[in-house]
């Protein structure tokens, strides 16, 4: 491991390179949040003098842990500097480029830069971060390709509307990044020409919002929804005494005191999401991802097959039903809907069946109704499911392992219960690094005539109206 330094605007950093990959950790793209600035929009970062340490993580934006055993282990970092970047970028140019080029500035193929994807991590709009384990760049850059991952404001900071405060403040932080992206990408041998945002979870709803935002034109030329999380009903208010200054008066303690009474008062939806309306999310993201600039972008979209029967299986018995109808009627699934969802469950056990009806509200709509809009304006999109059923089955998350070919990470065989087979995390991963480079993952893209769907398994499979029972949910009388 030796050291390695790119200049910024901003100042000097020092990161590492290992085994041709330069890492730089916790570059911060603003202002650290905190004072007057914690509920304001994010606030261009000021210089530093001197070089400024990239070897090790920043600081988390989540400070409170409400799952005791998260799939993807969530490191909790003290300090301020949440509005940062981490970087994995080729100490030498892709490999097909055959450029010899080394350190910062490497240059892709015929002197161009590499291509850049940018990373929205999920975990509800309240946890994760940028450095998750599972989350480690170097096997994309190890193939020519620029990562970068956002640390952004969560939960109360992040989502919570307040009336003396922003909207939306962690979307705004999503575009301050994509804007330091543009700025500074090529000091790492980056393309700003060349930009995917991806997520997953609630950072794939995080894309989804991104395609239709006004403000985001121009910072990304394509995206990745993985398990995109778009919740219909509106974020949580959060009651007439409490205000943006009054919590920023009381620090880090008063938010976080709040922030936990919102999820008790809150048990079976999540209280933050991005709000709509305004100018940054004018209009329902389902709405905003097709036609117009949003359907000149490529999207790669897609879910696993039982996203959420796992927290069926957490629900207690008293609260399994209602917990279901809640989601149900918030995410607005129609009667007749309902009535699908039974008759495809038929045999299942309650649990199961209650699972569907989980999996559906949230995820399975989501990349349903885009991938069917955007198919009837003609916009360039891949759906993908999910379907390897060993192990643990074909949860949330589950895809994820592979999608970034790294799995011996931290926690990945346990979650999964069984090893990956190699062959297919070297498909699903050689699919995204496809896309990210070129926008085709390699499989035939989604559209009205016949509703291709990249099937995920061992092996892989493309399957003719892949989303027909998902569409029977919400499309009873067909779609044509």
């Amino acid at each position: 491991m030796t050291g390695v330094e790119v200049t910024l605007s901003t100042g000097r950093v020092a990161g590492r390179a290992l085994d041709g990959v330069n890492r730089f950790l916790g570059i911060p793209y603003a202002e650290d949040p905190v004072g007057d600035l914690r509920f304001a929009a994010p606030r261009p970062r000021s210089p530093w003098p001197g070089v400024r340490d990239a070897t090790r993580p920043a600081a988390t934006a989540q400070r409170l842990r409400f799952d005791t055993d998260p799939a993807i282990p969530e490191p909790i970092v003290a300090g301020t500097d949440i509005l940062h970047v981490d970087v994995w970028a080729p100490s030498h140019g892709p490999e097909t480029s055959g450029s010899g080029a080394s350190g910062p500035g490497a240059s892709g193929p015929d002197g161009a830069g590499c291509p850049v994807m940018v990373w929205i991590h999920g975990g509800g709009w309240e946890s994760g971060s940028s450095s998750q384990p599972w989350f480690d760049g170097a096997t994309f850059a190890r193939r020519g390709i620029v990562v970068v991952s956002v640390g952004y404001r969560l939960g109360v900071e992040g989502f919570t509307p307040f009336p003396d405060a922003p909207d939306n403040r962690g979307m705004l932080d999503w575009i301050a990044a994509l804007e330091w992206v543009q700025r500074e990408i090529s000091v790492f041998g980056g393309d700003p020409g060349q930009v995917t945002v991806a997520g997953q979870s609630a950072g794939g709803g995080a894309v989804l919002c991104l395609l239709g935002s006004p403000a985001a034109t121009g910072l990304f030329h394509r995206a990745i929804a993985s398990s995109p999380a778009v919740l219909r009903a509106p974020a949580v208010q959060p009651g007439k005494d409490v205000s943006a200054a009054s919590l920023a008066a009381g620090g880090a303690g008063a938010v976080d005191e709040f922030h936990r009474r919102l999820r008790k008062d809150n048990p079976f939806t999540l209280p933050f999401r991005p709000v709509v309306g305004g100018e940054l999310v004018p209009e329902p993201p389902l709405e905003a991802v097709a036609g117009g600039h949003a359907g000149r972008i490529p999207l790669m979209i897609g879910f696993t097959a039982t996203e959420f029967e796992i927290i069926a299986d957490a629900l207690p018995w008293p609260a399994l039903v209602p917990g279901a109808a809640l989601v149900a009627m918030s995410q607005k699934i129609p009667r007749e809907g309902l009535r699908a969802l039974a008759r495809q469950s038929g045999g299942r056990s309650l649990r199961r069946s209650v699972g569907a009806v989980i999996d559906a509200a949230a995820i399975h709509s989501t990349v349903a109704r885009a991938a069917e809009t955007r198919a009837a304006e003609g916009d360039p999109t891949w759906v993908y499911d999910f379907t390897w059923a060993e192990g643990n089955g074909p949860r949330h998350c589950s895809d994820l392992p592979f999608f970034w070919a790294v799995p011996d990470a931290e926690n990945v065989e346990r979650f999964l219960g069984e090893p990956a087979p190699s062959s297919l995390v070297e498909a699903m991963h050689r699919s995204w690094v496809d896309f990210v480079t070129t926008g085709d993952p390699g499989f035939p893209a989604y559209e009205p005539d016949n509703r291709q769907v990249r099937q995920w398994n061992d092996p892989p499979a493309v399957i003719g109206d892949g989303l027909a029972a998902v569409r029977e949910v919400w499309w009873p009388e067909g779609t044509g």
